[in-house]
């Protein structure tokens, strides 16, 4: 019997130490986003957490305990600056930007701590259940762009330079997490759910 409980408690140690840091290589790339309240995940400081950690930090026999910060919080964001094209001389430019087809996930996802997130399969988001435990509906729907097939022709004055980015709105939603396995914790970190709501290109002209 006690040998039985040396092994468990060696394979509980080997869990915790080996637990994944992931996060999304996607909005978290943005050129710049704006929160309408409260912050990313990552913007927290190891004190503001700490009073919501102090929530998920009682022990549990099984499962996750959660404690959600942020829900569908409205965002704006830059995505990427698809060209930027001065003109420096004095007499007006033609410029011609060919438009290209691309995917976008609607739902990004992203963790600190030892919570994982999925990298792999057809279905993003977080490992070992805590997508059910934190009580979001999504699928692994996709928002075509399709940029294919037409060209942006742009009169660039003197003096004037002229930026096409992508912009738009989404929704965060955020919060921090312990999974409990026999009231040993084995995950314990933050989650994050980015989920597009709005993308476009915005094209404009400044004097420089």
């Amino acid at each position: 019997m006690k040998k039985f409980l040396i092994i468990v408690i060696l394979g509980l140690l080997l869990i915790v130490s080996v637990g994944n840091v992931n996060a999304s290589k996607h909005y978290t790339n943005f050129e710049d986003i704006k929160l309408t309240k409260g912050k990313l995940i990552n913007d927290y400081s190891d004190k503001d957490l700490s009073k919501y950690y102090k929530k998920v930090d009682k022990k549990k026999f099984s499962g996750w305990r959660i404690e959600e910060i942020n829900k569908r919080v409205k965002v704006t964001f830059v995505g990427e600056t698809l060209f930027s094209y001065y003109n420096d001389g004095y007499t007006s430019m033609d410029y011609t930007y060919k438009m290209d087809t691309r995917e976008v996930s609607k739902y990004n996802f992203s963790a600190t701590g030892s919570i994982g997130v999925k990298t792999s399969g057809t279905k993003g988001g977080f490992k070992s259940g805590l997508d059910g435990s934190i009580k979001l509906s999504y699928t692994n729907e996709k928002q075509i762009e399709k940029k294919e097939s037409y060209e942006i022709k742009v009169k660039v004055d003197p003096g004037t330079q002229v930026n096409l980015y992508t912009y738009g709105e989404g929704k965060i939603t955020n919060g921090v997490a312990a999974k409990y396995f026999f009231w040993f914790r084995i995950n314990r970190g933050g989650y994050e759910v980015f989920e597009l709501t709005t993308e476009y290109q915005r094209l404009e002209k400044v004097r420089i």
